[in-house]
């Protein structure tokens, strides 16, 4: 079995090869990993760290207590879970406008800002979250006027096709739309690619990667 260090030092070197010199970001995906896991990623230079549940979050936050680590939250964001997330850096996964609404009213009282990412259901599934693409210049538009809120970027999960190479349409359609908007709303973050598609979706103009069992290893459950 291989460490988090060994397993890190791969992922960086497979990224080298495809990234053509661009700097990509890693963000380690926590969900259901044991806690000497995510110290020992952090121990190998790993900053950036995300959490699926809030309040699994906060646990896992207040046993890190790393001042060198941002914490970026990617779940399903639930109305009565909102007040959990104004302690998070980024948020990655906003993608209703009542939800951006609540936490921006919540980090005023607070006079904090933190950064989001606009979610998008890149493959327009209905089982899943996010803004359709068509949709998404009016979203852009209601959720940057909200000044506690730093809209940064823009993230997906494509559909879970096999094999992997079918999701590249969706990376493709992902990255055309962080290039329409990029300079209109000062976007710096396409999040897309997970452990099993992050070489293809940096192929294809991912500078952010979300990656759990790659990195990690299997989950304990």
């Amino acid at each position: 079995m291989t460490s988090v260090s060994e397993n890190l030092a791969l992922i960086k070197e497979q990224m080298a090869l495809v990234a053509k010199g661009r700097e990509i970001q890693i963000v380690g995906v926590t969900k259901h990993q044991p806690i000497e896991k995510v110290r020992e990623a952090i121990a190998a230079g790993v900053t950036q760290l995300a959490v699926n549940y809030a309040q699994e979050g906060d646990e896992l936050r207040l046993q890190i207590e790393s001042a060198q680590v941002e914490w970026h939250f990617i779940g399903h964001i639930q109305s009565r879970k909102v007040k959990y997330l104004t302690e998070y850096s980024y948020v990655q996964s906003i993608d209703r406008l009542e939800i951006a609404e609540d936490l921006n009213h919540r980090l005023e009282k607070l006079d904090r800002a933190i950064y989001v990412l606009i979610e998008i259901n890149i493959g327009r599934e209905p089982q899943k979250s996010g803004v359709f693409p068509e949709r998404l210049e009016d979203f852009l538009d209601r959720v940057s006027a909200l000044s506690n809120l730093k809209v940064i970027g823009i993230m997906a999960m494509p559909p879970m096709l096999h094999p992997v190479e079918d999701r590249r349409i969706y990376f493709k359609e992902m990255a055309q739309l962080f290039k329409k908007f990029k300079s209109q709303y000062h976007l710096e973050i396409l999040s897309m690619g997970t452990s099993d598609d992050y070489l293809l979706a940096i192929q294809e103009g991912s500078t952010m990667v979300r990656l759990g069992t790659c990195l990690f290893g299997r989950r304990s459950f």
